[in-house]
C-alpha cells in the first residue's frame, strides 16, 4: 500500500480479528429495513427553550440530506439545524435533530412527513443539539441467507460474553476507501475547499491509524493484556491516565471502570510509554505524512478505548435462514465492528 497514490482502491481487510475470522457468511443490508438504529440521548429534554427537538425516522437518506430538508422546511440556515451523529443512508434511522427558533415562534409541523421522513415526536429544549451528545445507539440488524446458523449462534454467544475490537467501521473510510485518497491529496499539498470532504479525509486518516494500532495489539497478543506504560481511559469519558499495572488496575479493568486505549493521533505528547509507546510510534512513523496533516489542521492528541462490549445483546432466528440481532453500543462505536467478529457479510 502506498500513500502517494491518490486514486487507489483500498483493501481494508487486513485488520486482525480478536476471535479469529468467522467461517459464517450472510447477506447484510439487503434492504434499508435490515438495519434499524435508534439514538439514545444522554440527557433529559426540558420541554422549553429556543430549540425545537425532532425525533425523526428516516429511510434511504443520509443525515446531511435530512438537515437540508429541515432547513428548507422551516426557512432556516443550515447551521441552525443540529444533530448528534451521522447515520447511514442505507438504513432506517431514528435520530434527533434540533432547529433553532424563537421561543415565541409558533410551530406548524403539518406537511413535514414525506415518503422517507416521518416525525415520531417533538419537544423544546434550551440548547442546540451538538455532535457527540449521545449516550449511545440501539441496533436491530437482520442477517439474511446465513450459511451456518448453528455456528453463528455460537459466535453470537461468544461475543455476548466477551469483547471485540473497537474498530472504526468501513463506512468511515468512504467507498473503496476514497476518503483516504483525499487525505493523501491534502498531505501532498492540495487545498480542499469543501469543508465536508476535508473533514471526512482527516477523520478517515485518524481512524485508519487507530485501527492499525488496535490490529497490531491483537497481532502481538496484547489486545487485552495491560503492558508497562499503558494508557487507560475512564469508561464513558474522554479522560485518560498512565499508571503502572497493579492489582487495583486489574480489578478496575475487570469491573469495566477503565479500559485500555489507543491514540487518536494529533498534536501533543503521547501519554503511553514503554513497549506500548514503541508500537504506537512505529505506526506513526509508517504514516508520518498523515500525522503531520492532522497536526497542521489543529487536531489534538486524544485516546479511544480499544475494545467494545455490546450491551443487552440478543437474537432471534427467523424463517429462510435469517436472524435478527439486537444490541446497544456507546456513542461513536460501530455496529459493523461487532458484526465483523460474528460473520462475513456481503
Amino acid at each position: 500500500m502506498t500513500e502517494s497514490n491518490h486514486f487507489q482502491d483500498w483493501d481494508l481487510s487486513h485488520w486482525q480479528y480478536y476471535h479469529g475470522k468467522p467461517e459464517i457468511g450472510a447477506d447484510f443490508k439487503s434492504v434499508p429495513t435490515d438495519f434499524i438504529v435508534t439514538e439514545k440521548l444522554g440527557f433529559e429534554l426540558t420541554g422549553e427553550g429556543e430549540n425545537l427537538f425532532l425525533l425523526i425516522e428516516k429511510e434511504g437518506l443520509n443525515t446531511q440530506q435530512v438537515c437540508e430538508y429541515l432547513a428548507k422546511f422551516f426557512g432556516k440556515r443550515l447551521r441552525d439545524i443540529g444533530y448528534a451523529g451521522l447515520k447511514d443512508k442505507q438504513s432506517v434511522s431514528r435520530q434527533w435533530f434540533s432547529v433553532q427558533m424563537n421561543v415565541t415562534q409558533a410551530v406548524n409541523l403539518d406537511g413535514l412527513n414525506t415518503e422517507q421522513i416521518r416525525l415520531i415526536e417533538h419537544t423544546r429544549h434550551l440548547r442546540k443539539l451538538k455532535v457527540g451528545a449521545l449516550k449511545g445507539n440501539h441496533f436491530s440488524i437482520r442477517l439474511r441467507n446465513v450459511t451456518h446458523m448453528a455456528k453463528l449462534e455460537q459466535r453470537l454467544e461468544l461475543i455476548k460474553n466477551s469483547q471485540v475490537p473497537n474498530y472504526f467501521g468501513l463506512q468511515r473510510f468512504g467507498f473503496k476507501g476514497n476518503n483516504l485518497n483525499w487525505a493523501n491529496r491534502m498531505a501532498d499539498g492540495e487545498q480542499i475547499r469543501d469543508k465536508k470532504i476535508k473533514g471526512f479525509a482527516l477523520s478517515a486518516a485518524r481512524s485508519f491509524l487507530f485501527n492499525e494500532v488496535v490490529s497490531e495489539r491483537i497481532k502481538h497478543q496484547i489486545f487485552l493484556a495491560p503492558q508497562v506504560g499503558e494508557a487507560y481511559i475512564l469508561a464513558g469519558s474522554n479522560s485518560y491516565f498512565s499508571q503502572q499495572a497493579d492489582d487495583t488496575i486489574y480489578r478496575r479493568l475487570q469491573q469495566g471502570d477503565i479500559q485500555l486505549s489507543a491514540p487518536l493521533f494529533g498534536d501533543g505528547d503521547a501519554i503511553a510509554t514503554g513497549p506500548v509507546s514503541v508500537l504506537e510510534q512505529n505506526i506513526m512513523e509508517q504514516h508520518q505524512n498523515w500525522c503531520d496533516l492532522l497536526i497542521e489542521n489543529g487536531l489534538k492528541q486524544e485516546r479511544r478505548p480499544i475494545s467494545l462490549i455490546p450491551g443487552d445483546m440478543r437474537w432471534q432466528k427467523e424463517e429462510g435462514n435469517m436472524v435478527c440481532v439486537e444490541f446497544e453500543l456507546p456513542a461513536g462505536a460501530f455496529a459493523t465492528s461487532v458484526l465483523r467478529e460474528c460473520v462475513n457479510f456481503n
